[in-house]
């Protein structure tokens, strides 16, 4: 017994400097920070957005009228993105003070509702454009893709 624990603590030290080592420094600021680093680096590309933009053509059986209606609803969803990340990150927000942090949440919700109000009045051409089928088969499509989305985030 006395010799298993000595073997046991020099195993628990060994473990923490190994994580010590290997663990990065967090920025200034906490969380918030690394989610600001994150967000305000260099923008993913939008495959994902061009995957659901194909599920969907593929789904609703679009023509080309409603293809080009899905498409510049797409362009303007990405247009927006990029604004929004170009108007909350320069400059670069402060989160080493609660003025800032409050600072950036409001840029945040600005950008947001710009976003929105950007997105809104093609998303509505391009439902509108859809047959009562087709909106039927999109309405139940989204509301799967929300259940998922909920399910993963164990809400």
């Amino acid at each position: 017994m006395t010799r298993l624990f000595p073997a046991a603590l020099f195993a628990l030290v060994l473990a923490g400097s190994a994580q010590a080592q290997t663990a990065q420094p967090a920025p200034a600021g906490g969380r918030g920070a690394r989610m600001i680093e994150r967000y305000c680096g260099a923008m993913r590309p939008a495959q994902a957005w061009g995957r659901y933009a194909e599920r969907l053509t593929d789904r609703l059986n679009l023509d080309q009228k409603q293809k080009d209606l899905l498409r510049a609803w797409q362009e303007a969803r990405i247009k927006a993105r990029e604004d929004a990340r170009t108007a909350q990150c320069s400059p670069k927000p402060d989160l080493s003070t609660f003025q800032g942090r409050l600072d950036y949440r409001q840029k945040r919700l600005e950008a947001n509702l710009a976003s929105f109000k950007a997105t809104l009045a093609p998303l509505e051409a391009f439902y509108a454009g859809l047959n009562d089928q087709q909106k039927a088969s999109w309405d139940e499509f989204r509301d799967r893709r929300g259940e998922r989305r909920r399910g993963r985030r164990g809400n």
